[in-house]
């Protein structure tokens, strides 16, 4: 069965439900459409299904290759590829967003780049593009520069959390698998009537998850990045919550202005290395009677997050209101030797 490359994984899914997938046979590329071997020829019933699910398909006859059986662990797959000196150098992580793995490697496997991908590949299976780091997350729109090193096909993904779908680029949208759990931990407060400001929403990984929780929210999602909100607002669709996510264009201290009369119950700064600049936005837009702020802050590494709390309890007063209580106040990663992410839960007067 061939379909379009963005249906691969809805429709291996499918056919993996309806027992149709031959396993042990590669996937064959022709061009943009990607071919999945069957076990069988589908019934009347399930042509019927998968008309339904998928406009651009066929069913022919096709030879498959056998799958070269994959390794478990990349030590395994790159042995005599690459030097023993520099098996210690090979990534211990990595960040799968979709079928896409995102991968810091050291300088001094530059000349193994590609044998390390590959080997990402083989000791992943769901995995079908490796790309390596080549800078920081910079700039307004929050891109990383990426460059791939093995495997097949573009840089947009489906990416699945929670029960929700997540359709971006990698290349020019931010998304972080990492924090998967703090997602959930902050959707999981959220109560059911609630109005929700999401300042630096991205494709929406907090406002989808959100008011697919709580079907009676509304959830206002800021962006500066034109394809995150392009994504925002095919994800809304795709996870069905299009009447309750509202997507807006633009910085948050001058799109946040049209937002002035609605008050927020809460209010999401998922920007560490920016939010202390929006407090005061945060403030604004928050309900005259008082709600949470979920604020997020880089800070040295070692560092208490009783101070990062502190430091935002004085810029709060700073902006004539004061932190009621603090209802959570933690690392929620390692960013880096030197560097860690805070996260500070506040209800604000």
């Amino acid at each position: 069965m061939f379909v379009p490359q963005r249906d691969t994984e809805l429709a291996l899914e499918t056919l993996e439900r309806m027992r149709l997938k031959l396993d042990g046979l590669r996937f064959q590329r022709e061009g943009k459409l990607v071919g999945i071997p069957l076990i069988r020829s589908p019934s009347a019933e399930e042509e019927s299904i998968l008309r339904e699910k998928f406009v651009d398909y066929r069913i022919q006859e096709t030879a498959f290759e056998p799958t070269v059986v994959r390794t478990r662990k990349l030590v395994d797959a790159v042995q005599g590829i690459v030097p023993q000196t520099l098996m210690p150098e090979l990534p211990r992580s990595l960040d799968v967003v979709g079928d896409i793995a995102i991968v810091e490697l050291s300088p001094k496997l530059d000349s193994y780049a590609s044998a390390v991908g590959e080997g990402i590949l083989q000791a992943n299976p769901c995995v079908r593009l490796v790309l390596r780091k080549t800078g920081g997350v910079e700039g307004v729109f929050r891109t990383r520069g990426l460059k791939a090193i093995a495997g097949l096909g573009g840089t947009e993904t489906l990416h699945r959390e929670f029960g929700c779908k997540y359709r971006l680029d990698v290349l020019s949208t931010y998304f972080n698998p990492r924090l998967s759990s703090e997602r959930r931990r902050v959707a999981g407060q959220v109560g059911k009537t609630e109005v929700i400001i999401d300042l630096f929403a991205g494709v929406g990984p907090y406002s989808i998850l959100i008011a697919k929780l709580q079907s009676c929210s509304r959830v206002y999602a800021l962006d500066i990045n034109p394809s995150a909100i392009k994504y925002l607002k095919e994800n809304a669709l795709i996870n069905q919550v299009a009447d309750r996510v509202i997507p807006i264009e633009g910085d948050a201290r001058e799109s946040s202005k049209n937002l002035l009369s609605v008050g927020g119950d809460r209010v999401i700064m998922n920007l560490p290395s920016e939010s202390e600049r929006y407090l005061d936005v945060a403030c604004r837009v928050l309900r005259p009677t008082g709600g949470y702020i979920h604020f997020y802050k880089f800070a040295p590494r070692g560092e208490k997050p009783e101070t990062v709390g502190a430091g935002f309890a004085n810029a709060i007063r700073a902006q004539n209101r004061k932190v009621e209580v603090f209802s959570y106040c933690d690392v929620v990663r390692e960013v880096s030797p030197t560097r860690m992410q805070v996260a500070v839960d506040a209800f604000v007067k």
